[in-house]
This record gives C-alpha cells, sequence and structure tokens, in this order.
C-alpha cells in the first residue's frame, strides 16, 4: 500500500465529484421554501378589522397536550349527556364552580382513577379545555375552591392513593449486566426476527447511558381520536365574539378568504418520524490523542425530547468503545447500520473494514456518511410479520412489554419500564458532574429543580451511621442498597404459579353470572350464526374471554408478589430446621441459532485477562455475528403449559386418560432450577 501523502484536499474525490455537486446544488435550490408575499395597505387594514373581534389567541399545544385535553373533553360531553344538563359547549361557557366538582365526582366514580395524581391530571387537562373553548383562563377562587373539594371530598371517598408509593427504582450497571445477559444468552421467548433482540440491547444501553426518554428512541406518539374532537377544539388559532365568528363566515371575496385561512389551524409535518434516524447519529474514525491509534466513537444528538415542540433543547451525546464488549452501544450501532446497508462508503460491508479505517491527513478524524436514502429512516424499527419495516419505528409499547418481560424472567421482583434507566443514568451523574451538566442531560429547567422532585433515588446513598460514628464506611454494601438488584432472585419466572394453585383456584362469580347469561341465550345450541341473539352472545363471549385473561394477570402478579414476600421466611424456617441449602448452579446456554450461541459466549464470557488485540478481534467478530443474526429466528422451545382448571359448571373438563398422557414435565427457569416452594411444603 502506498504510504504517500496528498497535499491536495481532491486528491481522492472521484473525477466526476463536480457534476455531483451542482446535481445537489440545483436540486437544493428548487427546495427553498418561498417566502408569501407581502400584504397591501389594504390587506392589511382588513386583517386588522378581523383582528379587532378576536378575543383570545389559543396557547400553542404539543399534539400530546392536544390529545390528552380531547380525553377529557370526552369525559366532559359523556358527563353532560348522562347527567341531562345540557349543550356541552353552553354549560362550560356558563361554568358554575358546583357543576366543576359534581363532573369531578362523576370522573372518580366512573373511570379507573387509583390515585390522585391522576385526578389532579385530569383537573389541569380541564382547566386546559375550559381556556381552549372559553377563552378565558378558569377564575383563580373557583380553581382553589375545586382542588381544596378533591383533597377533602373526592381523595377519602374514593380511597385515591398519594402517587409515587410503590418507589422509585434506579438501574444501575449490574442491573444493565443482567437484563443484557439475559436478553442473548437465556431469554427462550421468540421474536419475528433476531433483530429485535439487537435492536432491544441498543435500546437498553442507550437508555442507561444518556437518561434519554424513550420516545426519543421509538415511535411513542399516540394517534390522534377518530371522533373529529381535535378538529372541533383546535380547528381555530383564535377564539372570537360570535359577531366575529358571523363576519369571518361571511367573508367571500378572495383576499378576505385568504386572511380568514391566517387564523385557521394548520399542520405541520416534521417530514421524518419521531424517533432516533440515522442523521441522528455521527459515527467517526477519530485519532486517539494518547495512542495516536485510530478508534470509533459515536455520537447521537437527540431532538426529540418532551417538550420539543415549543422549546427545543438539542443535546448531543459522545459514546466510545467499551472494554466490555456487552456494554457497548457502538458495536449495536454498526451492526445495524451493516444491516441495513446504510453507509454511504460501499466498501464499508462488514465490521472489518469499518475497523481498518484509518485517518488520513492532518484531520483528527474521519466521519462514517450515511447514504442520503438513509438519514431520515428510524434505527430501531418494527417487524410486521417476518419483514422488518422500511421506514416504521419500533413502538414504544412493545419496547415497553418486552423491558418488563424480560426483567421479570430474569428474576427481578418488579416489572422495569425506561424510566428505571433514566432515573439510574441521572442519579449516577448527580454528584459525579456538576448540576449543570446533569440539568444538561436530563433536559430539565435549572429553575424547577425537577431532579429533586422525579429523579433523585429515595435510598440515602451514603453510610450515615458509620459516618456519625467516626468508623470505616460500608460503600460496596451502600452500593448495592440502592439500585434493583437487591431483591433480585434468578429462579424466579414472570409466570411461576403452580399447577395447583390453578387446579384449585375458585370461579369467578361475575363471570359465572356471564357464562349463565350466554348459555341461557344459546340455548343449547353450540354454532351460533344466524342465531337471533348472536350480537349479545358474542359480546358476552369478548367480555368473558377479557375478565378471564384479566383474572390470570391477577393471579400471576398476586403469586409472584406472594412468593417474593414469602421466600425469605421460608428459608429462615427451613435454617432452623437444619435442612442443608440447595446449591445454585448458573444455567447453561441452550441456544439453537449459532449466531446466537457463539454471541453470547463472547459477550457472557468475556475473561479480564484479554488484550486488546484480542479485544479489537472479538469485537470485530461480534459485529459480524450480530449482522448475520438479524436475519435469523430462533426456534420456539416447548415450554410447560400449565393445567389453569376452571371451575364451573359450564367448563368443558378433557377425559383423564387425555389429561395424563398429556401431563408435561416441570419447566426449569432459564436461570436455573426455580426453588418453587408451596406454603404446605415451607
Amino acid at each position: 500500500m502506498s504510504t504517500a501523502i496528498a497535499r491536495h484536499p481532491l486528491a481522492h474525490a472521484p473525477p466526476e465529484h463536480h457534476l455531483d455537486f451542482l446535481q445537489r446544488f440545483t436540486a437544493k435550490e428548487r427546495e427553498r421554501v418561498v417566502k408569501p408575499a407581502s400584504l397591501s395597505a389594504e390587506e392589511h387594514a382588513r386583517n386588522r378589522k378581523q383582528l379587532r373581534v378576536v378575543r383570545f389567541v389559543k396557547p400553542k399545544y404539543s399534539v400530546e397536550t392536544k390529545i390528552n385535553v380531547t380525553g377529557i373533553f370526552r369525559k366532559w360531553t359523556r358527563y353532560c349527556t348522562d347527567n341531562r344538563i345540557g349543550d356541552w359547549k353552553a354549560t362550560i361557557q356558563n361554568l358554575a364552580r358546583e357543576t366543576t366538582m359534581d363532573f369531578f365526582l362523576f370522573v372518580c366514580g366512573n373511570y379507573k382513577v387509583k390515585s390522585w395524581g391522576t385526578s389532579e391530571e385530569y383537573m389541569r387537562q380541564f382547566q386546559q379545555l375550559y381556556t381552549t373553548v372559553t377563552g378565558r383562563y378558569m377564575d383563580r377562587n373557583d380553581s382553589k375552591e375545586v382542588y381544596k373539594y378533591h383533597h377533602n371530598v373526592l381523595v377519602p371517598r374514593f380511597g385515591l392513593r398519594a402517587p409515587n408509593v410503590d418507589g422509585k427504582p434506579v438501574l444501575n450497571v449490574d442491573s444493565l449486566r443482567v437484563i443484557l445477559t439475559f436478553n442473548i444468552a437465556y431469554d427462550a421467548s421468540t421474536f419475528a426476527l433476531e433483530r429485535h433482540r439487537i435492536q432491544l440491547a441498543g435500546c437498553y444501553q442507550i437508555l442507561c447511558y444518556t437518561g434519554a426518554r424513550p420516545a426519543e428512541l421509538v415511535d411513542g406518539q399516540r394517534k390522534n381520536p377518530k371522533d373529529g374532537s381535535i378538529e372541533e377544539l383546535f380547528g381555530s388559532k383564535v377564539v372570537q365574539s360570535t359577531d366575529g365568528e358571523k363576519e369571518l363566515d361571511g367573508a367571500t371575496d378572495e383576499a378576505s378568504h385568504q386572511l380568514a385561512e391566517l387564523l385557521a389551524q394548520e399542520t405541520t409535518k416534521r417530514g421524518r418520524p419521531k424517533a432516533l434516524c440515522y442523521e441522528d447519529i455521527f459515527m467517526m474514525i477519530v485519532r486517539h490523542p494518547a495512542t495516536g491509534n485510530s478508534v470509533p466513537v459515536m455520537a447521537i444528538k437527540f431532538i426529540n425530547h418532551k417538550g420539543a415542540d415549543n422549546k427545543p433543547k438539542p443535546t448531543i451525546f459522545f459514546f466510545t468503545p467499551t472494554r466490555k464488549l456487552i456494554f457497548c452501544p457502538i458495536m449495536v450501532l454498526i451492526a445495524l447500520a451493516l444491516h441495513d446497508h446504510a453507509f454511504d462508503a460501499q466498501s464499508l460491508t462488514n465490521a472489518s473494514r469499518v475497523f481498518e479505517t484509518k485517518v488520513w491527513g492532518p484531520t483528527q478524524s474521519t466521519p462514517l456518511r450515511w447514504k442520503e436514502s438513509m438519514l431520515k429512516v428510524p434505527v430501531f424499527r418494527r417487524v410486521h410479520g417476518t419483514t422488518l419495516s422500511a421506514d416504521e419505528a419500533m413502538l414504544y409499547s412493545k419496547l415497553n412489554y418486552d423491558m418488563g418481560r424480560q426483567s421479570l424472567d430474569s428474576g427481578h421482583e418488579k416489572p422495569w419500564t425506561p424510566r428505571f434507566a433514566r432515573r439510574g443514568a441521572a442519579n449516577a451523574v448527580n454528584g459525579d458532574a456538576p448540576d449543570t451538566v446533569r440539568d444538561q442531560m436530563m433536559r430539565h429547567d435549572p429553575r424547577f429543580a425537577t431532579f429533586y422532585s422525579a429523579y433523585l433515588n429515595e435510598i440515602a446513598r451514603f453510610d450515615i451511621q458509620n459516618a456519625f460514628l467516626e468508623e470505616e464506611k460500608q460503600n460496596e454494601l451502600f452500593r448495592m442498597f440502592a439500585h434493583v438488584s437487591l431483591t433480585r432472585d434468578p429462579r424466579a419466572v414472570r409466570d411461576m404459579v403452580p399447577d395447583e394453585v390453578w387446579a384449585n383456584t375458585p370461579p369467578d362469580p361475575e363471570i359465572l353470572v356471564l357464562e349463565e347469561k350466554r348459555a341461557t341465550l344459546k340455548q343449547g345450541r353450540y354454532r351460533i350464526d344466524g342465531h337471533e341473539d348472536e350480537e349479545d352472545i358474542r359480546k358476552l363471549t369478548n367480555e368473558i374471554r377479557t375478565k378471564r385473561a384479566e383474572r390470570e394477570r391477577r393471579i400471576v402478579k398476586g403469586y409472584r408478589e406472594y412468593y417474593f414476600y414469602h421466600r425469605p421466611t421460608w428459608d429462615v424456617e427451613a435454617q432452623a430446621r437444619g435442612e442443608v441449602e440447595e446449591e445454585y448452579e448458573e444455567p447453561a446456554i441452550d441456544l439453537v441459532v449459532p449466531e446466537r450461541a457463539r454471541l453470547a459466549e463472547i459477550f457472557c464470557c468475556q475473561p479480564r485477562s484479554w488484550t486488546e488485540e484480542e479485544i479489537s478481534q472479538h469485537r470485530i467478530e461480534a459485529i459480524d455475528l450480530m449482522v448475520a443474526l438479524c436475519d435469523k429466528k430462533e426456534t420456539g422451545k416447548n415450554s410447560r403449559t400449565r393445567l389453569r382448571a376452571q371451575v364451573g359448571q359450564f367448563i368443558k373438563q378433557e377425559s383423564p386418560e387425555l389429561c395424563a398422557s398429556s401431563e408435561p414435565e416441570p419447566g426449569v427457569s432459564p436461570w436455573g432450577p426455580a426453588q418453587i416452594i408451596g406454603a404446605g411444603q415451607a
């Protein structure tokens, strides 16, 4: 290879690059937004005349706020209809304090409100609805009286609990290691494509390293209601007097019509999904200032934070290669980019080519550009069937469900949410960096001290006892106390209800009543097509199915809580009886897809003795394995089917011979033999 130094900046440029530049420049010139034409003196006069009748300019709400307001709007219209109060708009325009109080009594009694934090949020949304419709802010004295009525009457009447009574769990590096290891090595659940597993690892890492909200990575947008309520409430930017509305409705000439459109709500589009896209990621090779070696680094610019529509606070985070490969987000992003063929350089087809790239010339970095067609494509995308979507971001609901499921299956007491990671990042930075850096990372306004009210770990991370006694502080113990891994039991799984519980669970009286109604309507007939009560029968069937699924979820959740509460007592009593502790063995990695098995071996069995060269070689191998794994699918394993016997005269029972022949062997947790002990056995 030639080592000659190119002193001219265009030495390596293609011969026809100037034509490519001119073509791109011409295309951008055509895309320039044309500024609207200025108004004439007559048009300005007509505009002033129209603005004279404008009583109130509506606040600029975000899309999420508008959806929230339409939610309380539907509750308000139902309240007016059910209680025969009258037209909803006339009622809110002449709103009385007693009507507001009675409305929230209706809301707490007819909707699923468990915390007074939820009811207070409804009250704030109702104030926004009132302002949007009437063009006035709610009277401050009336608002205070409504809040006092809420605290003194509604909270005790409905037993509303205080918010955040369940604590504020926080993740740390040990928690991240557990879920990353479980995700790649022990998760027995299957995905439509194994790329989703790689995407989950990337999401977990970035959430913990940046404190970003999940909607900055994946699609967290809710759909607009289909009843036209958004158009009804926010179709106009202003609230006008009655005479002004008639005047605008009577505008017939084209100029007046154009001026009226200035006051109409316009739809703005982003031109890209509201999620992490390739244009937000800056991948590059830099020259290390100490060693002079070329190393890959990555920067991510987060722009879709909460409130970005009105107060944008773009924040850039840099990432460097980690020595522990399982923690490296750069590897995940490079693997996804290689799988998407997103690099602009055609020679970057595998991990070796990426890591062999050097920094040439007097520059300090060589950016790895993306193809222009990939700039607005989400990095973490959803899967339809067995096909990866070309431009649809992964749904927040999918990320939240998989994170909760994997955390429970890996033995944690409570399901995780992305907020656990955000709290973990904030508490990791707190004290280690200035408050200004922490607030910048969290996108918080320093004036409101949001971190201390919403994100500060409720566990005091300091050995105050030994500090007072002037003795050696137990820092390692307090590091363990402050995070969710303290109560983890790797033998526990998400659904660990014994068969004896399902077999002896009494029937639900509500379900029995519904089944009796259905049996009466069916009149002994099995098929209901063409039945005179077919619609009612199908409605009852759906309601029975929903209630049965809800009850099963409550049993699964309740037994897990029962196990985690009573298992320590069972262990104490067993020790008192002189029983011998059963040795816990780490589970073996048993995977079908060879790429995933090898990847799990590299990530989970990395020794501390690896040299930098060995780490680099395994880093390249791991990226190539992830690229190959993206198109694979793990085969389903035979999971233990539980005998969920439903006691009731309308439940069909299998024959004893069939039940005896089809009873499966007891299953084993992916983290080792689960010690499921019944109360009598303890």
